[in-house]
């Protein structure tokens, strides 16, 4: 027993002198990087650093609310369960890894936490000693903290986690630090797009202008859908009615059998459907479309989509359910006999079934892609968007100091 205790104190001693000198390595780095970087960026004894494995790091939030805001293409954002699949094929990741040092691979349960502090200064160094090393390091004014970002742009169509509100100052922020420090000047011109009294430069003076985003996580999309709940119920009640005529079409000309299930769905993703159809955005986006290099893009989309709700019909509408048309035309005849041979057929049921759920995929996409980009969350402008007007704001707030 005391040979055992001997041991573990043994061991909790070499332990602490690994934690010791590891502290050491990191206190070394940081002391290297503020001496010869510190005052490049900001950086003060006070800023932490924090390094991204990957763009996705700072995602929009936990699986599986994460579908569907992650995506880094055109593609991702209309099928939403493209991310998804990605995720479970290459070890839950929306987004490839970008390794920055080789040091910080290890998974950060095996990583301790004075280590990984100490292995992020390192690698903040080794990065800004790169060539253009300066551009994958970006500090937030207002959480002070030092980002070491993957190697490369971002993707296109993925989250713009960094904005610089200011164009008189090339100071950086998270876009979500800016818009708590929005939310706390709520009522001063917040949603509107323009100035924001009280919310300025603190170097300058230069006032920040606000603007409108969409929403990129799940919470703010269902938060800014219960505020804009006028827009929400007359949404709802152009799909309800567009459903009860459809349904009421189908109980009227299918009188032999009730109203199944599967058609059911069917009426409801084709009401959806036929309700974005009326809306002005649609026809833009049709305009858009038409006048740009994606034109025949879009056709093979519409062509897959129409295909699809074909195939979905003939699974949901049973042979049965329109046998009663069949002595009044031979043409009907003929299909009805097709339809029987087809649903009597296992491999084809099979591949209805698949095509059915293609066709749900595929609408549900577009509704949802609908659905979040009809709606708009107040943030805080870029300023190098707005360079000849925060330059103005600037001087006028110079001339008043003066």
């Amino acid at each position: 027993a005391a040979a055992a205790a001997a041991a573990a104190a043994a061991a909790a001693a070499a332990a602490a002198a690994r934690a010791e000198a590891r502290a050491g390595r990191g206190e070394a780095w940081r002391t290297y990087f503020l001496a010869c970087y510190g005052d490049e960026h900001g950086a003060t004894q006070g800023t932490k650093v924090r390094v991204a494995r990957r763009w996705s790091d700072d995602g929009p939030g936990p699986w599986p609310l994460k579908v569907g805001f992650c995506g880094v293409t055109a593609t991702d954002h209309l099928l939403w369960f493209l991310p998804a699949l990605r995720r479970l094929t290459w070890s839950g990741a929306c987004l490839p890894l970008q390794p920055v040092a080789v040091a910080m691979l290890l998974p950060p349960s095996e990583v301790p936490a004075q280590a990984e502090a100490g292995l992020a200064w390192q690698a903040a160094c080794c990065v800004r000693s790169q060539c253009g090393g300066e551009s994958r390091l970006a500090r937030c004014f207002v959480c002070d903290v030092l980002e070491v970002m993957p190697p490369g742009p971002p993707p296109q169509h993925f989250r713009h986690r960094w904005a610089w509100p200011c164009a008189t100052c090339p100071r950086a922020a998270h876009r979500a630090c800016l818009e708590r420090r929005l939310a706390q000047h709520e009522g001063k011109a917040l949603g509107a797009v323009g100035g924001c009294r009280g919310l300025c430069c603190e170097a300058c003076g230069c006032e920040y202008r606000t603007t409108r985003r969409f929403p990129e996580t799940a919470a703010e999309l269902f938060v800014v859908t219960l505020q804009e709940w006028r827009w929400t119920a007359r949404r709802l009640f152009v799909c309800v009615a567009f459903f009860a005529w459809l349904y009421s079409l189908v109980d009227h000309y299918f009188v032999s059998e009730s109203v199944s299930r599967d058609t059911c769905i069917v009426l409801a993703f084709t009401a959806t459907m036929m309700s974005l159809t009326v809306t002005r955005r649609f026809h833009r986006g049709i305009q858009l479309i038409w006048h740009s290099g994606n034109r025949w893009r879009y056709f093979t989309i519409f062509a897959s989509y129409v295909v699809l709700f074909w195939l979905a019909i003939v699974r949901a509408l049973k042979p049965s359910m329109w046998a009663w048309a069949v002595p009044s035309s031979a043409g009907l005849g003929m299909l009805h006999q097709v339809q029987v041979a087809l649903h009597e057929s296992v491999a084809v049921c099979v591949l209805l079934s698949l095509a059915s759920v293609l066709y749900v995929a595929l609408a549900s996409g577009i509704i949802f892609l609908f659905w979040k980009t009809s709606l708009r969350v107040p943030t805080v402008a870029d300023g190098r968007l707005f360079p000849a007007s925060s330059a103005a704001a600037a001087a006028a707030a110079a001339a008043a100091a003066a």
